[in-house]
């Protein structure tokens, strides 16, 4: 009987199997492209033919990524300058973006409802829309050709940070705060001393949601670092394009060499990230 309902079942989990079966293959095919260019020579990168193993095994696009300087950047460069630039803005922002959603859910004030639903509005607005009056902004500034662009708005918070984290916070027993208010704490101090301290996971959880958003940032870099001494990671892989005649190996293996921290940060931290995301989710209403 358990064998006759099992291949009953059997028929149901087809189509589920098939699908998962394609994304998968939607999903790596184009890496593995990837990865099996970057150890080609370049001359077989560069035939019509396409071979889905190399002919001529070759590592010489990993030793031009570390050792070659192109448009006067090397990756490595290119990648301590994403960490300097974007690493201080995200942590003063988390911190920002925590402290202002801990005061949309648990600090009662007039028109705070009203300031929420404006807020959350934003995140329709398309990025583009205030590239030029940022860079007139900065111009005006002495921002230009400098990092701040990159690194101090930032430092004010992000609006899907503050949103996420009021969820947590909401969940959090409003007898809790009240009984610290009663001990002599101020707000301030609850949310340093009290609040802060049990929102690991979810911190946790929006700093590597920020920081993959910043290390793939390729359009602030380009505007506003013009210098090549400041070129982030994002913009040092574009200098690998030749004018003329592209060396696939070397453009795939930077390609590939770029993309290793953070697929390595998220096999790491890819607990957290579920756990922080399901604990900002898990609110009613």
């Amino acid at each position: 009987m358990k064998k006759e309902k099992s291949l009953k079942k059997r028929p149901k989990y087809i189509g589920s199997y098939i699908v998962m079966a394609l994304v998968i293959l939607f999903v790596f095919l184009p890496l593995y492209i990837m990865l099996n260019t970057s150890l080609q020579s370049e001359s077989e990168a560069n035939s019509s033919h396409f071979h889905w193993l190399p002919e001529e095994w070759s590592v010489l696009g990993y030793v031009s990524v570390f050792t070659k300087r192109l448009a006067g950047i090397n990756i490595m460069r290119g990648f301590f300058n994403t960490l300097w630039i974007y690493l201080p803005g995200i942590l003063v922002g988390l911190y920002s973006s925590s402290m202002a959603a801990f005061s949309y859910a648990k600090i009662k004030f007039k028109g705070k409802g009203v300031m929420f639903s404006i807020l959350l509005s934003t995140i329709m607005l398309p990025n583009s829309m205030s590239t030029i009056s940022l860079v007139l902004l900065y111009d005006s500034l002495g921002w230009m050709n400098t990092p701040y662009p990159l690194m101090i708005p930032p430092m004010f918070g992000g609006i899907g940070a503050v949103f996420f984290m009021r969820q947590f916070y909401l969940t959090i027993p409003e007898d809790l705060v009240n009984a610290a208010k009663i001990d002599g704490l101020g707000y301030f101090g609850v949310f340093n001393r009290i609040i802060l301290p049990m929102s690991g996971s979810v911190l946790l959880a929006q700093f590597i949601l920020s920081f993959i958003g910043s290390y793939n940032d390729y359009m602030g870099p380009l505007m506003y670092c013009q210098s090549s001494s400041m070129y982030t990671l994002q913009v040092a892989l574009a200098m690998f394009a030749g004018p003329y005649a592209q060396n696939w190996p070397l453009r795939m293996a930077g390609a590939v060499v770029g993309m290793t921290p953070l697929i390595v940060l998220y096999i790491c931290c890819q607990k957290f990230i579920r756990k922080g995301l399901s604990i900002s989710a898990s609110i009613k209403g």
